[in-house]
């Protein structure tokens, strides 16, 4: 079975713009993901999907593959399905573009948790809460699961309420789970979902994953260790530059 992995790249960004080509270290952006992509052992073939020249020059300049897509792709999930039209694919591997520190091990384990788990149609990977202002803030994306690692629900409110819980008998439990952005889709049942209108609670909460969720598709999570460092903001850039300048 052919695991396709697709990294969405589009040049406007509202806080940095031109972020897939902003240099760290020496490499644009892409590149790093991409570097990283290519170590993972489960993935068959790495493209890039992006609506920009300039993305696709820089992508073919380093030895990569890169996919026209449409400008007017609502997401990246969209902008993925369109890439792979006419391309065989059993798996689908959604890799952030803008994680230049991703651990391929983490793809790895998303992909491997999809195929042994006949019953699912989405694999995603989450990691523990432990800092209040985390936990609460709604930027941070909340998971909570069932005693099969399937998600329950995604939240950007604070997810278990544990104000009715008394410290001690949390039993050593995080705060929560943050939900991170990667996803391994099953290939029949990433092109149902991008024809799917947006559901209920996606619009309230701003989370295109409930959409699966509420369609009846089963996401199984994997947990691991700590969060890869994404970039959104210039100072988001200095502290990825830093590190892996080290």
């Amino acid at each position: 079975m052919k695991v396709v992995g697709v990294i969405p790249a589009r040049y406007a960004s509202t806080r940095l713009p031109g972020k897939p080509l902003v240099q760290i270290a020496g490499k644009p952006m892409i590149q790093w993901v991409w570097e990283a992509a290519l170590r993972a052992e489960t993935l068959t073939d790495v493209l890039v999907a992006t609506d920009d020249d300039r993305i696709a020059l820089a992508v073919k300049g380093f030895g990569g593959e890169a996919v026209m897509t449409s400008v007017d792709c609502p997401s990246g999930t969209d902008r993925i399905a369109e890439a792979l039209i006419g391309r065989e694919a059993g798996v689908v591997v959604n890799i952030q573009g803008d994680e230049p520190l991703m651990n391929p091990l983490t793809v790895d384990e998303c992909v491997r948790a999809l195929l042994a788990d006949d019953g699912a149609a989405v694999g995603s990977a989450m990691t523990p809460i432990h800092d209040w202002e985390e936990f609460i803030s709604p930027s941070v994306v909340k998971v909570v699961t069932d005693g099969r690692h399937r998600a329950l629900y995604f939240s950007r409110s604070p997810i278990p309420d544990w104000s009715r819980v008394a410290p001690n008998d949390r039993g050593g439990e995080p705060m929560g789970m943050k939900h991170l952005g990667l996803y391994v889709y099953r290939r029949v049942a990433l092109d149902a979902i991008v024809k799917l209108p947006p559901s209920r609670y996606e619009k309230i909460e701003k989370l295109e994953q409930l959409r699966f969720l509420e369609a009846g598709y089963r996401i199984t999570m994997i947990k691991v260790a700590e969060a890869a460092v994404g970039v959104d903001t210039p100072e988001d850039l200095a502290r990825v530059e830093k590190l892996l300048s080290r």
